[in-house]
């Protein structure tokens, strides 16, 4: 990042909206790491396997502060929703009790266990929203 703490920038966030324009973001890495990304998918990679957890936005704060103690790779975080953060491969014990694991872990199970846009439709569709 930065070495100057005073560095800041003007957005203009009207322009962003009404021209369509994008803003983009990481967290770490280089433009070298991103470019490595970028072309690794464009071969074909497919980023599904490094998601092994869900969450809603209530998971943010334990799963940051947690994050040095949890197994796995990526924890996919969807903003709208309130979910606790769930390994996919507890899916099927929380689908004992829990409609919407039982039918995610349905729908990842035929896609090898892993996240899928199915998945993903389905829990948008059906997840609990925030309001």
């Amino acid at each position: 990042g930065p070495s100057n703490p005073d560095f800041t920038a003007s957005i203009n966030f009207y322009t962003i909206h009404y021209n369509f324009h994008h803003i983009v973001g990481t967290s770490g890495g280089n433009s070298e790491d991103m470019q490595e990304a970028l072309n690794l998918m464009a071969k074909g990679m497919d980023p599904a396997p490094l998601i092994t957890h869900i969450g809603g936005l209530d998971a943010v704060i334990p799963a940051t502060l947690n994050l040095p103690f949890l197994s796995g790779g990526k924890k996919l975080i969807y903003t709208q929703l309130s979910l606790p953060l769930t390994a996919l491969d507890e899916f099927e014990e929380e689908g004992k009790t829990n409609t919407l694991f039982f039918e995610l872990h349905r729908i990842i199970a035929a896609s090898c266990n892993l996240w899928c846009p199915e998945a993903e439709d389905y829990l948008l569709s059906n997840g609990k929203k925030i309001r």
